[in-house]
């Protein structure tokens, strides 16, 4: 007897740990619901996955998102597990180098924008009496360096609205959990500064600082970043019957750097 395939939504899922947890829903044969601001970065990852649809959407945009969402649940009539990912960072910046338009982006991708895509898929699965919603937090939302100010509030928001989410949809079937990872290999720095344009602060690194050694040496108990495949296998699990009992958590995927 065949299994159903689940309908899971991703957002920021054209590259890092969005990309690799479509690829793990995918092989265990859900339909994955690609969304993220770049088409072309979809493609690539839509291209090796078997089940996808892809949606061009800026997740700070409401309208929009609702509307990809719909069309989601109008198509295919349930939305089982929503990801969601989407997040940009601010290059390390501080109070002094933090512009109102810099802070007023971050915090539109990266919580208002989890907003915008979980008010609309809780409405499906409200109706559904199930679901999974998995937000993507960061280790920034507790440990506030080497990070920015709009980023690691944007984080620690998060938190606390997926906590809030369990309390008002835990009777109806429905989990909300927070992945929050540590140093992971991912090109966001890079992304980041692509999507901020002339908002970006100077510095910050790069994807491939070789000075990350130091610091995974001194502060991360594993003594290496992690990669997004293994982000990608929590969030798997979260959305897994075996997790049906786990709501309103936040599970760091870190190395152990919260327990340095």
């Amino acid at each position: 007897m065949s299994i159903a395939a689940r309908n899971v939504i991703i957002t920021g899922a054209g590259s890092g740990i969005g990309a690799a947890t479509a690829r793990a829903f995918s092989a265990s044969g859900d339909r994955v619901h690609l969304f993220d601001i770049s088409q072309e970065r979809l493609d690539k990852v839509a291209a090796d996955l078997d089940l996808a649809t892809t949606h061009v959407v800026d997740v700070a945009d409401a309208k929009k998102v609702r509307s990809a969402i719909e069309s989601v649940d109008k198509e295919f009539g349930s939305i089982d597990v929503l990801v969601s990912n989407a997040g940009i960072f601010d290059g390390l910046a501080g109070i002094q180098d933090t512009t109102y338009e810099l802070w007023d982006r971050i915090i539109a991708v990266n919580l208002t924008g989890s907003f915008n895509v979980i008010k609309p898929t809780s409405e499906v699965m409200l109706r559904q009496k199930s679901g999974r919603i998995i937000t993507i937090s960061s280790i920034a939302a507790t440990r506030t360096l080497p990070d920015g100010l709009s980023y690691d509030t944007s984080k620690a928001g998060l938190e606390g609205m997926t906590r809030r989410l369990a309390v008002d949809l835990g009777a109806h079937g429905i989990t909300a959990n927070t992945v929050a990872p540590g140093v992971i290999s991912t090109s966001i720095l890079s992304t980041s500064r692509e999507l901020l344009g002339d908002m970006a602060p100077k510095g910050g690194g790069d994807d491939n600082d070789s000075s990350n050694a130091q610091f995974l040496e001194m502060s991360i108990p594993a003594r290496r970043a992690g990669q997004p495949s293994e982000v990608a296998a929590t969030i798997h699990f979260l959305a897994s019957v075996g997790a049906a009992y786990i709501n309103g958590e936040v599970i760091h995927v870190d190395g152990g750097w919260i327990a340095s």
